[in-house]
């Protein structure tokens, strides 16, 4: 099953020791949502520690707790650096791919690369109930709330689906081959993509291989040549330079570390 990895709390020295990164499968929530995610400055930071998001074609809830703000954030094609300082506590909602638009009628490119306010979009129901929420555990039995209400009856897994199948098998897809099996051309495939995803099939394709990587790397233990030809890489540099640009080191050191 497809779920991103967001791995600079796993790696980066300093900021494992300035900030604590958490994320929370919510079992009622998983037709839907990746996890709910809690991200809390130690102690009041003096300097700006960066954390670099990796693009994984989920848009995500994102509230800031220190500014009473909640906005709606996407990240498309590149790793994004994202400056931490003084008082950090967010929490987000990390939604699948596929469901901002199902949820919100708003076509998912409009927010990749890019933040907009939540009450641009939600019309519907007031949040600002957890802005007086202080432990972790009432902030996240609130948003589950809001979510079973906001998503009843409004679930449509077919592009989640399509997510879980090009995962799957990343190096044997083209977009031409996509295309068919759908019964469209590349052009219209292009438009749904962009509409449902925010991003394009092949961009998609590059994400979902990525994470890939990164969890046969990191979880499954296999060597690095069985990795880039699961993943579809056509040579061992292709692979390294891949993941290198996305998450600024090597395979070798990403296992090292």
């Amino acid at each position: 099953m497809y779920y991103p990895k967001q791995i600079p709390y796993l790696l980066d020295k300093e900021f494992k020791e300035n900030v604590e990164y958490k994320e929370y499968k919510i079992k009622e929530l998983e037709d839907f949502c990746m996890c709910i995610w809690t991200m809390k400055s130690k102690k009041i930071l003096d300097k700006t520690i960066t954390n670099n998001i990796l693009p994984d074609a989920c848009i995500d809830i994102v509230i800031d707790f220190t500014k009473d703000l909640i906005c709606f954030a996407g990240f498309s094609k590149e790793t994004e650096p994202f400056e931490l300082y003084q008082k950090i506590d967010y929490m987000g909602v990390r939604l699948k791919p596929g469901i901002f638009h199902v949820l919100f009628k708003v076509e998912a490119d409009k927010i990749m690369d890019t933040g907009i306010p939540f009450y641009d979009l939600e019309k519907e129901i007031d949040l600002k109930e957890i802005f007086n929420l202080k432990t972790t555990k009432e902030r996240i039995e609130y948003l589950k709330k809001y979510l079973l209400q906001k998503t009843r009856g409004k679930i449509q897994k077919q592009f989640m689906n399509i997510v879980e199948e090009l995962y799957k098998n990343p190096q044997e897809q083209k977009v031409v081959s996509i295309a068919q099996s759908f019964g469209y051309d590349e052009r219209h495939l292009y438009r749904i993509f962009k509409t449902n995803y925010g991003v394009s099939p092949k961009v998609l394709l590059n994400i979902l291989r990525l994470h890939l990587c990164l969890t046969l790397m990191l979880e499954e233990n296999m060597n690095l040549i069985d990795i880039s030809n699961i993943c579809g890489f056509y040579d061992q540099s292709h692979f390294i330079k891949e993941i290198k640009r996305y998450t600024g080191i090597s395979p070798l050191e990403l296992l090292e570390n």
